[in-house]
């Protein structure tokens, strides 16, 4: 069994036990606000996924990169993404109780630096990597984008012509883990073709 198959069902496990702990806070009434909950369900649902991309991935996990370049990529993407999901539990709350105009824009844009760091990783991960992985980094961002900004269009169409209604502040922030996941998925086929 490869590394990725491993590391997929370590991780389809610890999704599992997320949903299930989401699950349970809501049919046993455990005093677990929304946010919290939500935060499991969204865990899990996105380490199902996690899972999926794993199990289907050629090779394994650091087939691609030297080991190196790995551990630097993981050490400068994961911290700012993991401060993210934090800043994200509590970024609407505390918006609403800060006032001051300055302090509501730092509030603002924080989950955006973070993010901003996060993209800093990956660009170096990508310069830094060999030819063909480039490649196939390259042509898995250009799909997502494109097919992102198709699906973000035909909704703009749909939504002018009010046959759905979705807010605009949703829909922007949904953009890129929209990109991420449609990067996931088209990688496995693009790396498969280069197996």
């Amino acid at each position: 069994m490869t590394g990725c198959r491993r590391a997929a069902i370590v991780v389809f496990c610890i999704s599992l036990v997320s949903l299930a702990l989401s699950a349970g806070a809501g049919w046993l009434r455990l005093p677990v606000g929304d946010t919290a909950r939500g935060f499991l369900a969204g865990l899990g649902v996105g380490g199902l996924f996690l899972a999926l991309l794993l199990w289907f991935t050629p090779g394994g996990i650091h087939d691609s990169a030297p080991k190196a370049l790995a551990r630097r990529y993981y050490r400068e993407f994961f911290p700012p993404m993991a401060a993210y999901t934090v800043v994200m539990l509590f970024w609407g709350r505390l918006l609403r109780h800060v006032d001051a105009t300055w302090l509501r824009t730092l509030v603002a844009l924080l989950p955006a630096l973070l993010v901003a760091l996060a993209m800093r990783a990956i660009a170096r991960y990508v310069r830094d990597s060999d030819e063909l992985q480039r490649r196939i980094e390259l042509e898995s961002v250009g799909i997502a984008a494109g097919l992102v900004s198709i699906g973000y269009m035909t909704a703009g169409f749909l939504q002018s012509a009010k046959l759905i209604a979705v807010s605009g502040s949703v829909a922007m922030l949904m953009v890129f883990p929209a990109i991420c996941m449609v990067y996931g998925i088209a990688k496995i086929f693009i790396a498969r073709r280069y197996a």
